[in-house]
């Protein structure tokens, strides 16, 4: 018997080894917005738009990434989504958010909630989004001011903690 419950013990051991675990379960991501020089910006709106995982891969990423990497995670156009976003041009928008789709619609709105953000807004510098590490929820971010409007692509509800930046510079953003 004694030998049985250590056999057991072992075989446990090697088979946990080799399982996959999560790195926090969840966190928060701060979506910042700075400006250069001190540059004092009255305040930005911003609206968060339901991506089509389908549309985005089809009339997007099949479109600027090439064929080999299309299913590559670790592709450093996917790697930046997933972590402070991108930013992309209009002509792609409206091709690949679906604001029509009941479902996905009520899977952001429960995000939303969960996050205690609104669809759209305004802020000073500032947004926050509750994350839960394995989803993978693309979204659309708008932000704008007078000046100009950008379009952020990315993955605001899932991962750990994290910090995404926009540097705000006379109406052209870069993130960082």
């Amino acid at each position: 018997m004694k030998h049985i419950i250590t056999f057991i013990f072992f075989a446990f051991l090697l088979i946990s080894q080799n399982g996959y675990s999560q790195r926090c379960g969840g966190g928060t991501l701060a979506f910042n917005i700075y400006t250069l020089n001190g540059e004092e910006i009255e305040n930005f709106e911003y609206e968060i738009l339901p991506v089509s995982k389908e549309l985005l891969r089809e009339k997007f990423y099949k479109k600027v990434v090439n064929e080999i990497n299309l299913d590559n995670q670790n592709y450093s156009l996917f790697q930046s989504v997933y972590s402070s976003g991108i930013i992309i041009g209009e002509q792609f928008i409206n091709e690949i958010i679906e604001t029509n789709n009941g479902k996905l619609n009520e899977s952001l709105d429960k995000m939303l909630d969960l996050s205690k953000v609104t669809k759209n807004g305004k802020i000073k510098s500032s947004l926050f989004f509750i994350t839960h590490e394995k989803n993978n929820f693309p979204v659309i971010l708008k932000i704008s001011n007078n000046q100009k409007t950008i379009y952020i692509l990315g993955n605001y509800f899932g991962g750990c903690d994290r910090e995404a930046s926009l540097v705000w510079n006379n109406g052209y953003g870069k993130l960082n």
